[in-house]
């Protein structure tokens, strides 16, 4: 594989798994944090939340979690 396609198909992985939408609880998990501060987390804009569904549930990208790390660590 020449080295071009490999990291073009690096990339791609990677912005995949970046923009993979993540469960309030797998949200929570990954940053060893409650559920309830996830959500609150969310409510005081500190992280993005997309609404999914007929129920509106709760989703969070991997990406949004590192930016928040990023900003408050």
């Amino acid at each position: 594989m020449k080295k071009g396609l490999k990291e073009d198909l690096k990339e791609r992985l990677l912005k995949k798994e970046l923009d993979r939408m993540l469960t309030v609880a797998e949200a929570a998990e990954n940053l060893g944090v409650s559920k309830s501060t996830i959500r609150r987390f969310n409510k005081q804009g500190l992280i993005k939340s997309y609404r999914i569904g007929a129920a509106k549930h709760r989703r969070f990208r991997k990406k949004d979690l590192l930016d928040y790390l990023e900003k408050n660590s």
